[in-house]
């Protein structure tokens, strides 16, 4: 009979480890289809980790000060899932449910749709990268609610998944920033989906940590040294990273290599497995007192960490920002603000917006991929976010577009609203961490200036043709590009009241108001700037700063008797059919400085540009491309014939 919870006992989580490899296994079996290989692997690992480690409460599975666990490296999503199982969090069915639609175990892990899923992870990477948000979120929240919010992150990946670029940018800011309670844990079996490690890499992974700031622990696969590994990585003064020397498909007859990474083991391999480990035959069978050992010492440790931080929390007079916190209340109701509107790009206004709001909105915070002076995104009320002080809401994400992104998603994933800048056209190098951000359905602000063609000067790279239909396209990412002041404050308005995936896109040009814009149209998505004067008449749809192109444009049309209603549409998302159809009831003509797709919802008939840009001043890059009001009101009269 073993000692429930007993430190220095391992013998009983030999067993553990060996158990959670079987429900691991059944389940990829009996979904016909996952990844055997890590669940063999890097089941001691999992199973150290919960058991002697993570701070969680099983009655308060959502207790906002709890440790988080990433698991980065996705398709060992059995692995968690036989880990909550064992905990009584999901039932039986549910793991024989393993890669079935609308079900608790999914064949990656999806936030949302399983307890104690940190992120929707599988694209690897992101894990990392959201883990190093998490983690920034909780050095950040430590400062602004006296010590209450204090967790640890860790995160599983495999030696594979580290040569994606995005973990090297996320963990290099990760070192620069001393994030110590961010701890790595590495399933390094030296194998990739290919091949063997070495056919693609001859990295060093301790001189690559080491050089980046990272405490560099390495073990071997033993649950007591797993153990010993975390319990040193917790009293470093930096961020940990624990290669865990492993073996893939451990005890299958094909460990090792990579012919295990990816599929069920056939019933030969399986009976042999489950021989070698000590396991009944009968599939989804685990000893009952394991179970009860492990469910009791990650209970009876997680009770007396919330016990606790209730006392703790009992005791704080300011409850404000925890109590958001805990009931989710991260939206923001902007009120009258003190601007100069005058003569100012929405790119300066934009960043004066977003100072008002952080002045009385803590859970705000964000920065640029090295672009701040020019989107304008500095918080004027808030210091930088540095290891010297981790209350700083700027931050200086370095140029790294990809990991800022996916940065985000773990600080809005830890209650934040986090918000992250750089070029419109720099939006590619983020198109992966902005999917996964609609795919969760998070409140990330992504701001992007330099909208358009009028960028000039610094040539084709620099000017975005596809950029707004690519992001326009993305599911559930509501994408706002406003003309004036009245629209920006309208979109701003819409984005804090919302908790909902945000892409707010600006040029950077110097506006004008006019007082034919409005506010509160921005939630209906597209709205009548210019009433045309008569029944026989055109209209011409625009957004952004082409809307003011389009107001001269319709002006000089009027002249020659071409009657017409200019429509300003701002959120191509947010327009519903019932308002199509009001609007657009005569011939319709979109402009836009980009490629024609961006209207095409709206009409066939797009004025727009299908090539890429030129080196050249502001206007001759317009009029070289006809955008000129004299040049569209040429092309209009031979769209209509005239």
């Amino acid at each position: 009979m073993f000692t429930i919870g007993n430190k220095e006992n391992y013998e009983i989580d030999y067993k553990g480890v060996n158990n959670l490899r079987g429900l691991a296994i059944d389940m990829i079996k009996n979904a016909k289809s996952g990844h055997s290989g890590i669940c063999l692997g890097a089941a001691s690992i999992v199973y150290t980790l919960f058991k002697r480690h993570m701070n969680i409460s099983l009655e308060n599975l959502d207790f906002v000060n709890r440790d988080r666990f990433i698991l980065s490296a996705g398709h060992g999503a059995p692995l968690l899932y036989g880990i909550l199982y064992m905990l009584g969090i999901l039932e039986l069915d549910d793991l024989k449910n393993l890669r079935k639609i609308n079900s608790k175990t999914p064949g990656h892990p999806e936030y949302g749709k399983t307890p104690l899923v940190e992120t929707t992870s599988g694209p690897l990477g992101q894990g990392i990268a959201n883990a190093v948000g998490t983690s920034i979120a909780s050095c950040y929240l430590k400062e602004k609610t006296n010590n209450l919010i204090d967790y640890y992150t860790y995160v599983l990946c495999g030696d594979g998944e580290l040569e994606e670029g995005i973990t090297y940018e996320a963990l290099a800011l990760a070192g620069k920033l001393k994030l110590n309670k961010l701890i790595v844990l590495c399933d390094s079996n030296d194998v990739t989906l290919d091949n063997s490690l070495k056919a693609s890499s001859n990295e060093d992974l301790k001189k690559r940590f080491a050089s980046i700031n990272f405490n560099v622990i390495e073990t071997n696969n033993e649950p007591k040294n797993i153990d010993e590994a975390l319990m040193s990585a917790k009293e470093s003064n930096l961020p940990s990273i624990i290669i865990v020397k492993t073996i893939i498909g451990e005890y299958s007859k094909n460990a090792g290599t990579n012919l295990v990474h990816g599929v069920p083991l056939d019933d030969e391999d399986m009976a042999l497995v489950k021989e070698k480990l000590g396991l009944y035959d009968t599939s989804f069978t685990v000893n009952a007192e394991v179970v009860a050992d492990f469910k009791e010492s990650v209970s009876r440790r997680g009770e007396e960490y919330y016990k606790k931080w209730l006392e703790n929390y009992q005791k704080t007079e300011d409850k404000t920002l925890i109590n958001k916190l805990i009931n989710h209340e991260n939206t923001y109701q902007i009120s009258n603000m003190d601007l100069e509107y005058e003569n100012k790009s929405l790119r300066d206004l934009s960043g004066e917006i977003l100072t008002n709001i952080s002045k009385d909105f803590d859970l705000l915070i964000g920065g640029s991929a090295d672009l701040s002076s020019s989107c304008r995104t500095t918080l004027k009320e808030g210091n930088v976010f540095s290891e010297e002080d981790y209350s700083g809401k700027n931050i200086y994400f370095g140029i790294r577009e990809h990991a800022m992104a996916g940065i985000l998603n773990g600080m809005a994933l830890a209650g934040l609203r986090p918000f992250g800048s750089t070029f419109l056209t720099f939006s590619d190098y983020m198109k992966p961490s902005i999917r996964m951000t609609s795919l969760m359905n998070l409140p990330v602000l992504y701001i992007f200036t330099h909208d358009s063609i009028t960028v000039g000067e610094d040539g084709g790279t620099h000017q975005p043709i596809e950029e707004l239909m690519a992001l326009e396209i993305i599911p559930n990412l509501k994408v706002y590009r406003p003309y004036d002041i009245n629209e920006l404050l309208g979109s701003y308005v819409e984005i804090f009241k919302r908790c909902e995936p945000s892409a707010l896109v600006l040029s950077r040009d110097n506006r004008e108001i006019s007082s034919n814009t409005k506010t509160s149209e921005i939630i209906n998505g597209m709205y009548e700037v210019i009433k045309p004067d008569t029944n026989d008449y055109i209209n011409l749809v625009a957004s952004g700063e082409e809307l003011g192109i389009v107001l001269e444009l319709s002006k000089n049309l009027k002249e020659i008797n071409i009657d017409n209603r200019v429509i300003s549409v701002p959120c191509l998302k947010n327009v519903k059919k019932e308002l199509k159809d009001k609007l657009l009831d005569k011939k319709t003509i979109g402009i836009t400085l980009g490629v024609p797709d961006y209207f095409y919802s709206l009409t066939d008939t797009v004025i727009g540009i299908n090539q890429y840009g030129l080196s050249g001043s502001k206007d001759e890059v317009l009029d070289y491309f006809g955008f000129t009001a004299k040049k569209l009101e040429s092309k209009i009269l031979e769209l209509l014939n005239k």
